[in-house]
């Protein structure tokens, strides 16, 4: 008997210790995500077929602190049944009290690979965007998808929303490119956030025929693209940022003076911008000579020299063959 007394003490005693012990912890570090589907289930759908719920990543919420995970503390916010939302807990809506380099650090605490060595002092990071300004992790990321992350860009970048209609443009519409595909968003080691140091290294990645070497090399092309072509978009064909003869001119002036043999910059501007007949003099009254050459109108210089971007010919130092 005083063996079963003992035994029966020992039941209870462990019965009333398990009912005095409080239920599973949900709060802090080991909050259990359950707790959080309670309210938030659409957030939880949307994250759970997104990589943030990877299994097989040992850094996505699912196998670290769950939604403490990017939200931090979050006690105080269920113990307050989701008043108190701003006591230690990383919030990421407009109203949050981060700023958007506190937001920045807790994407960039997983988020930090090669591809975002160039962030800090980026054009985003300088001008204080965040990266939940382009990024969704609790619905469908736009900017992730090849269709739609033009779309996301230009919500900012309307400037370029409008080269990009213009009638020569890069097929943004076709969904054939997108941003991502010259920039780096994250930050790149060229200008405008470019993903290669030089615009032209960017611009040969599809462009590779302009590449060269070639025997004669025509500067500004070699130099930058940029110069002559508007990437985004333009109202001149090829993307020129002005049309020709007047492109080709603001670098090929004329060189004679009034009145002396014309060289032949001086007889191109002529030819371009005279009003003479055919048949008049080209120079002046009093030096004879042909009239006005209607081959430099209409597709202009590039009529004659269509290997504007350099030549391999031989007797190509005039980049007509």
């Amino acid at each position: 008997m005083k063996k079963i007394a003992l035994g029966i003490l020992t039941l209870l005693g462990s019965a009333l210790a398990t009912a005095a012990e409080p239920p599973a912890d949900t709060t802090g570090d080991s909050l259990s995500a359950d707790t959080c589907y309670s309210c938030h289930e659409d957030q939880h759908r949307a994250i759970a077929r997104s990589p943030h719920w990877a299994a097989s990543d040992n850094r996505s919420a699912v196998n670290m602190r769950e939604c403490a995970t990017c939200h931090g503390e979050l006690e105080e916010h269920v113990l307050e049944a989701g008043e108190a939302v701003s006591q230690g807990m990383n919030t990421f809506t407009r109203a949050s009290t981060l700023t958007p380099p506190q937001q920045n650090a807790v994407c960039l605490d997983c988020h930090r690979d090669t591809s975002r060595i160039h962030w800090e002092g980026s054009g985003h990071d300088a001008n204080d965007v965040g990266c939940v300004g382009c990024h969704r992790v609790h619905e469908q990321d736009r900017m992730l998808a090849r269709d739609t992350q033009a779309e996301g860009c230009v919500v900012c970048h309307t400037d370029v929303r409008a080269q990009m209609h213009k009638p020569y443009a890069h097929p943004f519409e076709d969904q054939k490119v997108t941003c991502s595909d010259c920039h780096n968003a994250h930050g790149g080691p060229g200008d405008a956030d470019l993903k290669t140091m030089a615009v032209n290294d960017t611009c040969y990645d599809c462009h590779a025929d302009k590449r060269g070497p070639f025997l004669w090399e025509h500067p500004p092309a070699s130099e930058d693209c940029s110069l002559c072509h508007s990437a985004h978009g333009s109202i001149n064909r090829d993307m020129l940022v002005r049309r020709e003869p007047h492109l080709c001119q603001s670098c090929h002036e004329p060189t004679q003076a009034p009145g002396t043999s014309a060289g032949p910059h001086a007889r191109h501007s002529r030819m371009a911008l005279s009003f003479r007949e055919p048949g008049t003099a080209d120079v002046g009254p009093e030096v004879p000579g042909k009239g006005i050459s209607r081959f430099v109108l209409g597709s202009s210089c590039s009529n004659c020299h269509s290997h504007v971007h350099g030549s391999s010919h031989p007797a190509g130092a005039k980049f007509m063959r």
